[in-house]
């Protein structure tokens, strides 16, 4: 697999899926694409497993459930963090002899085997994340120069329903790059999709880094609103602020509450929001609610949708009607 060499300017590619059932648990392990491994049946009854995943140019995300159980040995592609965000798990996990505990994420630097062990029925939410790309997001976001292999002796814990919530997050995101496989999926939304699988998995991190003196971050706050003033149609990710700005993700967080009330990602989905808003309340060529919705960066019109609809107590539907003096307003046919 090869991995873009600059950042600013990539372009996010499929370059390849996988969405299957097995009752084989060797074809099962032979089907994940860049993988070396093996899967050994243990626990009682017939095995059913299941593996969807999608290779980007630049990760993996995939989600594989089974019972009984597995013993895995081999290795995740070279030069690479997997992580393993457990949905469900009605036995104990295991890595490179440690057990998981409830609310820890499955973590395995580069090695030559993961060694992975799964007592039960599980459904696991997972990512393969190149060492580059993971050094570059850490000394943007945390201002450390990588994810510490302190984790995989001591990995950090939270809520077990945190882990699950991102594992369902992540499961989502996955499901939109299968739906677009076959190259519906628009460059932009790929980029969009891509950025949120990264901030799901690193986002976990625990964060050491002090937020700056009150004063600069009043500034921060101020470019901040005028950054995102001017990306209501190019919506830009916390990394992107980050890095733009200047300041690490703790600081940008709270001079973003402390001016504003609350989260960069939360504002700048409001102000997205009412741009739309604008938009069909003076209609130009753009006549249905789809192409208003894709101008300003919103690709997962079912969620656009449900937004908009607790921004502004209604959906955009109706304002679009409104505007146009009808009891309907024209929605395109693509999902």
């Amino acid at each position: 697999m090869g991995w873009p060499v600059g950042r600013d300017n990539r372009r996010i590619e499929i370059l390849a899926s996988v969405k299957a059932r097995y009752t084989d648990f060797d074809m099962m392990a032979a089907s994940a694409v860049g993988w070396d491994q093996k899967y050994n049946h243990i626990g009682r009854g017939r095995f059913e497993g299941s593996l969807s995943m999608v290779v980007l140019n630049t990760l993996q995300v995939g989600r594989e459930r089974w019972k009984p159980g597995i013993m895995q040995r081999g290795s995740a592609p070279a030069r690479c963090w997997f992580v393993g965000l457990p949905i469900v798990a009605e036995g104990s996990l295991h890595v490179r002899g440690r057990q998981i505990a409830s609310g820890q994420p499955v973590l395995a630097g580069p090695c030559d085997d993961i060694a992975f062990i799964a007592n039960g029925h599980t459904d696991l939410a997972q990512a393969v994340i190149p060492v580059d790309q993971i050094e570059h997001w850490m000394q943007i976001r945390r201002g450390a120069p990588g994810l510490d292999r302190k984790y995989l002796d001591r990995p950090f814990k939270m809520a077990e329903q945190e882990i699950v919530k991102r594992g369902t997050a992540l499961a989502r995101l996955l499901r939109s790059l299968l739906n677009g496989a076959d190259g519906a999926i628009l460059p932009d939304a790929l980029t969009a999709i891509e950025d949120q699988i990264v901030d799901v998995v690193l986002g976990m991190v625990p964060s050491t880094d002090v937020a700056e003196p009150l004063h600069r971050r009043a500034l921060v706050a101020m470019k901040l609103r005028d950054m995102l003033l001017g990306h209501v149609e190019a919506p830009v990710n916390i990394s992107a602020m980050c890095e733009e700005l200047g300041v690490k993700e703790r600081t940008l967080f709270v001079a973003c509450v402390e001016a504003f009330g609350r989260p960069p990602k939360a504002m700048l989905l409001e102000l997205r929001l009412n741009a739309v808003r604008r938009a069909l309340t003076h209609p130009s060529s753009e006549r249905t609610v789809t192409d208003v919705a894709s101008r300003f960066g919103f690709w997962h019109f079912g969620h656009f949708s449900a937004e908009y609809g607790r921004q502004f107590g209604e959906l955009p539907s109706i304002t679009l009607a409104k505007t146009l003096g009808t009891g309907r307003a024209p929605v395109a046919t693509r999902h």
